[in-house]
């Protein structure tokens, strides 16, 4: 069984309950150990990512810049990767794409709806993405 670290931990706890718990869960459950590359993004680092072309929002659009009604970060978005044989293969979709199908049957335990960035429109299919993100989880509210 895997375990979050200290890094993972802190940044899921920037997260909506809901998705902490999902991605509790699916630690639980995944045949591969999970590291939390983003939960709550601030401005900066939010449109770092933007200018790069890593995101499509600019700060506040996303859905890494949610805070809750006291303005503590409540992201509802959160940035993963399967973390393999001591790292990430960014080009293993195969694996992005097994944590992803753990990650909405952690959802579905909890009766949380999610969407994610390899097929944004839920159509089941990720050939018709024109932004891949296999790494982004969000909660549809």
């Amino acid at each position: 069984m895997y375990r979050y670290g200290a890094k993972s931990s802190d940044r899921l706890s920037t997260c909506h309950p809901a998705l902490d718990r999902v991605f509790r869960l699916a630690l639980e459950i995944s045949p591969y150990d999970i590291t939390i590359i983003h939960g709550y993004r601030g401005q900066e680092l939010q449109d770092s990512l933007f200018d790069a072309g890593l995101s499509k929002l600019a700060f506040p659009k996303s859905k890494h810049n949610a805070t809750d009604r006291f303005g503590q970060p409540c992201s509802e978005a959160v940035d993963f990767a399967p973390w393999v044989n001591g790292g990430i293969d960014w080009n293993d979709t195969l694996i992005f794409s097994v944590v992803a199908g753990v990650l909405f049957a952690a959802a579905s335990e909890h009766d949380i709806e999610l969407r994610w960035g390899g097929d944004w429109d839920g159509d089941g299919s990720s050939r018709d993405q024109s932004f891949m993100d296999l790494g982004h989880i969000e909660i549809i509210l």
